[in-house]
């Protein structure tokens, strides 16, 4: 939004001393964001006002003339080739050294002493598209030069007087960014900056004095409205005997330092009040409704409507429309239709003033597409008492600009409003310990009647009434005071220091402690890497699984409807995570922490204004891995879980799965875990089935962790270990048994065989054709070692040959 310093001065006092710059930093650090200031009178240096005091034909070219221009200090002699440049006029001229662009297109040319056909030529009289004012001074002549006559008066009009100066464009407009202002709606207008401003700098605002509207009987107006909560407030008044003129030059140069195009003098009327108070206002050529009695009604799905653009839209039922009779002749708060716009026919309007629900206001903008300056005001909340003040001021400038004018109906007042006002109640230490500076109670109070607000002090508070333009979901709380002063206060004039109180560490969260000791072993140790999925499931992903759908808790509201169920275990995702990933790796390592919910389990936390317990949400770890080199992946999400729990400091026990394995577990490669007695998850091959469903070509293995139950679970105590410096010594060993073995049966035999063993590590199992469908081999790594000394040969020696009676007493037979 664009903000002229000079409309701001017509409410305020500023002295000369203060700078737009000055107002622009002082906006920033306390209101809205300033980009940048544009001066107005930049680029028109050295272009004056002149007097034709000859124009004579050019003696050597018909469309030319030679005209001798007083510019005040001197008469000058300028070739012009304009089409209505006679003498006497006053024109603006460009005298050297100014800079122009030829016929208001191309690069600026800086004007030089030229010869034009034989004629010296020692300046330029312009048109208003070669000076940038185009679109305050439009012209239907491509070749007529700016007539001033009419637009300057009295010593406004005196040759040499600077052009910036004489058209009031010594200006200077500060560009505010929207953003800053959506919070704000007080702030769509230059009043209401005015305010701002000069509570800053501690000067008075002007009151917004109109005159009163003395209602005319010519016609009978009436307004309904169908849906009050849409439309609180519905203003409206005729005026007849209009005239539709160009604007006086003072509004247009209003509607330039706004950024807008000069319409003619009713549209420029209401755009100037849009800008002036933030209320946006309407007219209607009354000639074109078909009754005067205005229907604020919501649009009939699929209903057409032409706007005033041109284009037309289909229009529904949560939209806002404005009705003269059946047909609708404005989308209300947006933009007026066609049917019903102002045109240089135009005799009697009718001005409208309303307030229209944001929320309904924004959607229709964004449905439709159409975002005007308009529904940008109205879609922030605008207080409806501005309606009141907007609708006098529009008649009283009417009145002014049109002589012939007058009130030629009744004031249409429908409302249906009630704002809270407060009061508000704060007390000087709530004030106090918020900002953390004390500040001085007169200082506070004057800040706060500086910004409209009416204060009433009590021994060790305030209460404090919100004006109307600020209590439309904008001030409501005691913290809202709170920021009004500490930013007119001065943030920079608050001191930063750290708080005063004692800084206790926050108790220690164990399971989140013991989720980040497994991502570290797992990424670091093992090579794994971490994913992330969403907590929802799809119904294929289930039945792939081999799961029943009833078994999993469905969303009211999915974020996606493709997935709309709460998963159960992390198992799914992450084998959709691992097909994905085998299409481009050789292997695939990952793994995922997070919460599985489970609807028959009920857990800890109870529902919102409920006695019932949520469904259980415990946090599970589940890995996968998976290579199209290894055929038995099984056994390396053994030593992940080995690994795992010999890092975190836990005994475990492998438990033979009595019950039969769920879909998704292999039906042989699969054993529970224990520690301290309880069951802490599960480690199982994928069932291939399963895994071809998921688009697995190739095995893959998973280990599953119930991280919520294994954080109450004690660890095994740390004992301290002596650092053996005599060197070890590694033996391995294989042998065929019956596939009934277990490995746990085989540590079990060899761990405390000898003191001298101090390590079994199973590496290799092998089946095939060539040993026999019901056998399979197995291969073992033993580590020899003696805390005082080397060991000898023989005393290994003689440790294996226990090791093989052991062995063979589980029914093993060596090999090799």
């Amino acid at each position: 939004m664009l903000i002229s310093y000079n409309w701001l001065k017509q409410y305020i006092d500023l002295p000369d001393s203060v700078t737009p710059q000055e107002v622009a930093d002082r906006l920033k650090l306390t209101t809205v964001e300033v980009e940048k200031i544009i001066h107005q009178g930049k680029g028109m240096e050295g272009m004056v006002v002149g007097k034709v005091l000859a124009a004579e034909k050019h003696p050597n070219a018909d469309k030319l003339k030679v005209c001798k221009v007083d510019v005040g200090s001197e008469q000058i002699q300028i070739v012009c080739g304009g089409s209505n440049v006679v003498e006497g006029m006053l024109c603006a001229v460009a005298k050297l050294g100014a800079k122009v662009q030829w016929h208001g297109q191309g690069d600026l040319v800086e004007m030089k002493e030229v010869e034009i056909r034989g004629v010296k030529s020692y300046g330029m009289i312009c048109a208003a598209s070669e000076i940038g004012l185009a679109e305050m001074f439009p012209s239907q002549d491509d070749h007529a030069i700016l007539d001033l006559a009419e637009i300057l008066k009295n010593s406004m009009a005196l040759p040499g007087k600077s052009l910036a100066m004489a058209l009031a464009l010594e200006d200077s407009v500060l560009e505010v960014d929207n953003k800053s202002l959506s919070n704000r709606p007080d702030l769509w207008g230059h009043y209401g900056i005015a305010r701002e401003v000069a509570a800053l700098f501690k000067k008075e605002l002007k009151p917004y004095i109109v005159a009163e509207i003395k209602a005319g009987d010519e016609i009978k107006l009436k307004a309904t409205i169908k849906d009050a909560e849409l439309c609180p407030r519905y203003m409206a008044v005729a005026v007849s005997g209009v005239k539709i003129a160009p604007s006086p030059a003072w509004l247009q140069q209003r509607m330039v330092a706004a950024g807008l195009r000069s319409i003619n003098n009713i549209v420029d009327i209401t755009n100037y009040i849009m800008y002036d108070l933030g209320e946006p206002m309407h007219a209607f050529d009354a000639s074109l409704l078909q009754s005067k009695n205005i229907i604020v009604r919501r649009a009939v799905d699929g209903e057409k409507f032409q706007t005033l653009d041109g284009a037309t839209h289909d229009l529904d039922k949560n939209m806002l429309v404005i009705a003269g009779g059946d047909k609708a002749v404005a989308l209300a708060g947006v933009m007026g239709g066609e049917n019903s716009g102002i045109n240089d026919g135009t005799t009697t309007v009718i001005f409208e003033a309303a307030n229209f629900s944001a929320a309904c206001i924004r959607k229709t903008s964004t449905r439709l597409g159409l975002r005007t300056d308009s529904s940008a005001r109205f879609e922030k909340s605008l207080d409806p008492n501005l309606c009141e003040l907007a609708l006098c001021k529009a008649v009283e400038l009417t009145l002014q600009m049109c002589p012939e004018a007058k009130v030629a109906s009744n004031v249409v007042d429908e409302k249906h409003f009630k704002l809270y006002q407060g009061p508000i109640e704060i007390t000087w230490e709530f004030l106090e310990k918020k900002i953390g500076v004390a500040i001085d109670p007169k200082e506070a109070v004057g800040i706060l009647a500086r910004l409209g607000f009416e204060v009433k002090e009590k021994k060790k508070s305030l209460l404090v009434k919100i004006p109307t333009w600020r209590a439309t979901k904008d001030i409501s709380i005691p913290e809202d005071l709170v920021e009004e002063v500490a930013r007119i206060y001065g943030y920079d004039n608050i001191s930063s220091a750290l708080p005063c109180f004692p800084v206790t560490p926050a108790p220690i969260n164990y399971e989140r402690a013991l989720e980040h000791a497994v991502r570290n072993i797992l990424v670091t140790g093992l090579g794994y890497g971490e994913v992330s999925n969403y907590s929802f499931v799809s119904q294929k992903q289930i039945l792939d699984l081999g799961d029943l759908v009833e078994n999993y808790l469905e969303l009211d509201n999915p974020l996606s409807q493709d997935k709309p169920f709460l998963r159960r275990n992390l198992l799914p995702n992450l084998l959709e995570n691992t097909a994905r990933a085998l299409g481009d790796n050789n292997e695939v390592k990952i793994f995922e922490i997070g919460k599985v919910f489970r609807g028959h389990e009920s857990g800890a936390r109870v529902r919102a204004n409920s006695d019932e317990l949520l469904p259980g949400q415990d946090v599970w770890f589940t890995c996968v891995c998976a290579s199209k080199k290894d055929k038995m992946p099984f056994w390396q999400a053994r030593r992940v879980l080995e690994i795992l729990m010999s890092s975190l400091g836990y005994t475990w026990e492998v438990v033979v799965k009595l019950d039969p394995p769920v879909a998704w577990e292999h039906p042989a490669r699969v054993f529970l875990f224990n520690v301290n007695g309880t069951t802490c998850g599960v480690v199982h091959e994928v069932n291939p089935v399963v895994s071809e469903k998921y688009g697995i070509d190739y095995r893959a293995a998973a280990v599953s962790i119930k991280l919520s139950v294994l954080v109450e679970l004690a660890k095994k105590p740390i004992l301290h270990q002596t650092t053996v410096s005599y060197p070890s010594v590694t033996r391995d060993i294989a042998f065929m048994a019956k596939k009934e073995l277990a490995h746990a049966a085989v540590e079990e035999a060899l761990v405390h065989i000898d003191h001298l063993l101090i390590k079994v590590e199973l590496f290799d199992i092998y089946e095939g054709a060539t040993i026999g469908e019901e056998y399979k081999s197995m291969a073992y790594r033993l580590t020899f070692s003696h805390a005082e000394r080397t060991l000898k040969t023989d005393e290994v020696d003689a440790v294996m040959i226990k090791v093989k009676k052991a062995i063979t007493d589980l029914g093993g037979e060596m090999r090799g």
